[in-house]
């Protein structure tokens, strides 16, 4: 038998890696099995052979994703607004009119204190006694008091 360093070729011996066997040709094991003695086909290796490659695939497919998401989110297409800036600020400034002659309910229940009733309730008004003729006949109606009044009026118009 031929021998490296103190140890002879082919004889099993552990370590930090597990039971292996010196690289040589084939040995027997202590139930009389034959094994190669490749440095892949015993010890940790072996043992944790599945393991590893499920890490090394994990790790891949993370890092593919990561790469992903941060590409290729900067080839996403951008929102372009037609509108100005001061455009937009005007429009902001300028508040939406509703106006209590032509108005349905839905367009009614977005004054502030009025509700789905208090709506019905105006266009009932509307009907029986025609159109308003300055916003200040809201508060015959029922259900709107001069606080409530004074809540709607920058908002409507006749």
């Amino acid at each position: 038998m031929e021998v490296r360093g103190s140890i002879p070729l082919g004889s099993t011996t552990t370590g930090l890696w597990g039971a292996y066997t010196v690289p040589g040709e084939h040995f027997e094991t202590a139930k009389g099995r034959r094994e190669s003695s490749r440095p892949l086909s015993s010890g940790f290796l072996r043992n944790h052979k599945p393991r590893i490659v499920v890490c090394i695939l994990i790790v891949v497919l993370f890092g593919s994703a990561a790469y992903y998401s941060s590409h290729a989110s900067e080839s996403a297409p951008r929102t372009v607004y037609s509108t100005s800036l001061d455009e937009a600020k005007l429009e902001a400034q300028t508040p939406l009119l509703v106006n209590l002659n032509t108005a349905d309910v839905k367009e009614l229940d977005e004054l502030p204190g009025v509700g789905p009733s208090t709506a019905q309730k105006i266009i009932e008004h509307r009907r029986h006694r025609g159109n308003f003729k300055s916003v200040d006949e809201l508060e015959q109606v029922p259900g709107i008091g001069p606080k409530t009044l004074e809540k709607i009026r920058p908002f409507a118009t006749v």
